[in-house]
């Protein structure tokens, strides 16, 4: 439990800073109670941006400079409208809605609507088109598909805390980014990817022997699970539900939201928070749409977004943390917590894979300097 009061608590202290404003640097017995004042203000926040009851007058980046032009932008996220992606989406046409007057509308579009239809590819490729999408959040992982190097990301165990992605390993990604003719706002979560099973719970390496995963379509992921001696298999995220129910496989790996959002806890037994590899979200722009603003309202648009951003970082790790809470408190599936998983099995199965995935991106292209490079900067 250590880990998920420590996350909810960070988050807590985000959303203090993000929207409560810092305190001064003596401490009091009325600053104590202040700060506890503060703590309660903070849980009370989270829930009300979770639940999307904010007031985005308050929150909207300030503009008085030349007048924005009347358009619209086509948010791509490719999940259900109750995702933080899609929250994250509103949240951020709000703020623009209040910056500009009005003049720029950004549309939500999620898995139901008809201009992706959910699919997670074609909204990347039309945001780089730029015609029919102009901004859109999604993970690294489909990402991959365009460029093998984006799968960095997921080299098992290779994130200590959530900082790694706002320096020079986030830059990194944000410079391929621009070269698909994107500006990367900032990254976003998913978070990590949580193994599921049924029959048979995992909380060391010699436990995934033989076991029927599906795993995202990722060629490092499915080499962590031959390092880890588990039977991979690709398959599409709407088929697996079914699989699970008659045992074509015995187990999946997504992120807690991705988990509840298929009901994928009715059908499964355990749940092993094992934090082996993350997934982040880039929040990207067309490049050509962004160009046309000017260095103002660029700068207007960056701050809002960077708020987005934030935003779904911290109700992306309240949501987590209250999935694991209502499920364990209503025995939906029963939960292995992280300190009794032995993790230093899974990472010496697996001490080979940043070598094995350099070799990849040289295969594919990549000078061996860059991609060490590349790899260096997420393993420092």
């Amino acid at each position: 439990m250590k880990k998920r009061v420590l996350a909810i608590a960070m988050s807590l202290a985000m959303v203090t800073a993000l929207f409560a404003g810092c305190g001064g640097s003596q401490t009091t017995a009325g600053d104590q109670a202040a700060d506890t004042d503060k703590s309660v203000s903070a849980e009370n926040d989270i829930v009300a941006y979770d639940n999307e009851t904010y007031d985005a007058s308050k929150d909207a980046a300030a503009y008085d400079g030349e007048e924005f032009a009347e358009q619209t932008w086509h948010f791509a996220c490719s999940t259900g409208d109750t995702s933080t992606w899609a929250k994250a989406g509103r949240y951020f046409g709000a703020l623009m809605e209040q910056s500009t007057g009005g003049k720029v509308t950004v549309k939500v579009d999620g898995a139901a609507d008809a201009l992706t239809n959910g699919d997670q590819k074609g909204g990347i490729a039309a945001l780089t088109e730029g015609s029919t999408v102009q901004v859109s959040m999604h993970s690294n992982l489909i990402y991959s598909a365009f460029d093998d190097r984006f799968n960095v990301v997921s080299l098992p165990y290779i994130f200590d805390d959530y900082d790694t992605l706002d320096g020079e390993a986030g830059d990194m990604l944000k410079d391929i980014l621009s070269g698909m003719g994107l500006h990367c706002f900032g990254i976003a979560e998913n978070g990590f990817r949580q193994l599921t099973t049924t029959d048979k719970e995992v909380k060391s390496a010699a436990d995934m022997e033989g076991l029927k995963i599906r795993v995202a379509g990722s060629n490092l992921l499915m080499q962590c699970y031959k390092e880890w001696g588990a039977d991979a298999t690709n398959m599409n995220w709407s088929e697996t539900y079914t699989a699970l129910q008659q045992n074509t496989v015995e187990g999946q790996e997504n992120p807690l939201p991705a988990i509840s959002s298929a009901s994928v806890q009715d059908v499964q037994d355990y749940i092993s928070l094992w934090n082996a590899y993350y997934d982040c979200l880039f929040f990207c722009i067309n490049q050509e749409v962004y160009d046309q603003l000017t260095d103002e309202q660029k700068a207007c648009v960056d701050e809002n977004a960077m708020k987005a951003v934030e935003y779904q970082r911290n109700i992306n790790r309240y949501e987590c943390d209250q999935l694991i809470s209502d499920w364990t408190a209503n025995n939906t599936i029963t939960v292995i917590d992280t300190e009794d998983i032995d993790v230093d099995s899974f990472k010496t199965a697996t001490a080979g894979v940043a070598d094995w995935y350099i070799q990849q991106l040289v295969d594919g292209g990549t000078p061996e300097a860059d991609a060490k490079a590349l790899v260096e900067a997420f393993t420092k």
